[in-house]
């Protein structure tokens, strides 16, 4: 098991070389962490993921070292893939478009990198398959079937409501309607075998339904038994056949292993190590070496007991923060930490896998070697706010405080040794800290509506709020509302201090004095989100759009008064957070979905 344990190792070792600190550059560099999993798809040393629900296809052709980021899709959101394993290029995904429920499969050439539609149907497509010289896809009308992901017609005789696709052989076994549905030698047949999900190796197949646990096929479908073992759970979570021919059953009891057709069992401790399996791929030359899609990313395993992460950097991050050489980024799934200057995509992994409920980092705050994060997670069914410190540089946390609500916002008064602010939503109040975060004062205000940002200056605080911007001078005990409307973060020049800049949905309103603010109008049709300074006084501004590109980021010159696109297509599904290095020569940028992208300033 070490030497296995040892291969996995040196087959993801980093190359540092092609993550090399930045130089100037136009360009965003995806920089990690490998936080997020996905649909997986192999087509000889290339591998594939989508993101659940996503939106791109991350790239990998050196088996998992480094991952090349795709562009957006046409106006749909994936929830399968298949690469053509004679054309590793030729990349197909499955998936719906918004508003009225139709469906599309895209088609890439280019390695994932971008895509076009290939097929419109009147429904979702549910998968796609390659296999046989064709390429497949599964919908509610029934199987299509086209050439290389090009020429679709619809099946003939192919069941209703199919859900997923398999090539055995030079035969079509389909999950549809609930059961198993066979072609083979131009005619379907149907089996009372339940299923929604197929999976193969050789002539063996073995169908899984949620509730209706897994079945065994030896004949490429012709006939079937249940698959029984030592569990009590009728839940099937997991169930399929891997490169190795191991069937793998995953219930609420557990997961299991069989090497013998589900003759013998061997519990393992997977769920433990990285929760719910989605999905299980290999390389046809590693078979042993498997890729495990779960709940928290992408894992490869030898064993199903030890586990090395390994993609993908599609994690959403939420916050970022700097201390000493840790760069940290808060996602939806806890924080990671990595060495600057950044040299690889993985970031610090401890072996397990990220709590994926209760554990989103909204935010980050670091001075003077301590590292506060907040945590939105729950103490019992309560929305619940724990803030963590670490002396570390973020590699470990001790929690120091809990309260009730969740935040965005964990600032460090710059003029108060010890003063923290701990902005809150879903409650109207936020919270002060007068020991460096170890205990905190609540301040409710009957006019807040949700904290996003808060921002010190030598005399007090202001609040961005979803009520409105809020200013007081008396540490909290009291606010003055400034601006109306929503707004989502504000900035304090450090060199300026009367210099501030509020951020609502499209528009920015600068202050000069400190008192009096001038609204820069329709800076963005999209949401505008986090605002960060440089040292030269450069303003940076990320944007959100839910309807497709972003712009990403932007940038003023002349303190907020105009605004230019300084974004790309690689942050083109929008910017949660913004940091900008001490020494002014790096933006870092955190995003939906893309991980933290790195760009030089000179």
């Amino acid at each position: 098991m070490r030497f296995v344990i040892t291969l996995l190792a040196a087959l993801l070792a980093v190359v540092p070389s092609a993550h090399a600190g930045p130089g100037p550059s136009s360009k965003w560099e995806n920089i990690g962490p490998n936080g997020a999993g996905g649909y997986l798809a192999f087509a000889r040393d290339v591998v594939y993921v989508l993101p659940g629900a996503g939106q791109q296809v991350f790239r990998s052709g050196d088996r998992g070292r480094s991952w090349r980021q795709g562009r957006l899709f046409p106006e749909m959101r994936g929830n399968g893939l298949a690469a053509d394993p004679a054309r590793p290029d030729t990349v197909l995904v499955a998936g719906y478009e918004g508003g009225g429920g139709a469906g599309s499969v895209l088609r890439s050439v280019d390695g994932g990198l971008s895509f076009s539609v290939a097929l419109r149907t009147p429904s979702e497509v549910q998968d796609v398959a390659f296999g046989g010289g064709f390429s497949y896809a599964a919908s509610a009308e029934g199987v299509y079937r086209g050439v290389g992901g090009l020429g679709w017609s619809l099946l003939p005789g192919s069941p209703a409501a199919a859900e997923d696709v398999q090539v055995v052989g030079s035969d079509l076994v389909v999950a549809a309607g609930g059961v198993v549905h066979v072609l083979r030698g131009g005619k379907w047949s149907a089996f009372d075998v339940p299923a929604d999900k197929i999976t193969s190796r050789g002539d063996v197949v073995v169908a899984r339904k949620f509730s209706g646990g897994v079945h065994l096929s030896v004949d490429r479908g012709a006939t079937w038994r249940a698959v029984s073992g030592p569990w009590t759970s009728s839940w099937i979570l997991y169930g399929g056949i891997t490169g190795n021919g191991w069937i793998q059953v995953q219930t609420l009891d557990g997961h299991f292993i069989s090497a013998d057709l589900g003759v013998t069992w061997k519990r393992t401790d997977a769920v433990a190590r990285v929760d719910v399996y989605t999905e299980i791929g290999s390389f046809v030359d590693l078979p042993d070496w498997q890729w495990v899609y779960a709940s928290g990313g992408v894992y490869a395993t030898a064993d199903h007991e030890h586990f090395k992460r390994v993609g993908v950097p599609g994690a959403h991050v939420l916050s970022l923060a700097v201390s000493g050489r840790s760069l940290l980024a808060g996602t939806m799934q806890g924080s990671y930490r990595t060495d600057l200057p950044v040299t690889s995509q993985e970031w610090d992994f401890d072996g397990s896998a990220p709590h994926a409920i209760g554990n989103r980092i909204g935010a980050l705050a670091a001075r003077d070697g301590v590292v506060l994060r907040g945590r939105n997670g729950y103490r019992g069914s309560q929305d619940t706010i724990f803030v963590e410190r670490s002396l570390d540089g973020g590699r470990t946390w001790v929690t120091t405080a809990e309260m009730p609500g969740n935040t965005r916002s964990l600032v460090f008064d710059p003029f108060a040794p010890n003063r923290v602010y701990l902005g809150a939503y879903l409650i109207n109040a936020f919270y002060v800290s007068s020991d460096g975060g170890l205990s905190f004062v609540q301040r409710v205000h009957a006019g807040l509506r949700g904290i996003k940002t808060i921002a010190a200056d030598p005399s007090g605080i202001w609040l961005a709020d979803a009520g409105g911007l809020y200013r007081s001078v008396d540490g909290g005990v009291s606010l003055r509302q400034v601006l109306p409307g929503r707004m989502n973060s504000v900035l304090v020049d450090p060199r300026d201090p009367r210099h501030v800049v509020a951020v609502g949905q499209n528009s920015v309103f600068v202050s000069f004095d400190g008192t009096s603010f001038v609204e820069v109008p329709r800076v963005s049709s999209e949401q505008l989100s986090a605002i960060a300074v440089a040292p030269d006084g450069v303003l940076y501004l990320g944007s959100i759009s839910f309807e497709g590109s972003s712009k990403g980021v932007l940038r003023s010159v002349d303190g907020g008064r105009s605004w230019t696109v300084f974004g790309g297509p690689e942050v083109s599904l929008g910017v949660e957070a913004l940091l900008v290095s001490t020494d002014g020569r790096t933006l870092y940028a955190g995003t939906v979905s893309g991980s933290v992208h790195r760009r030089s300033l000179g």
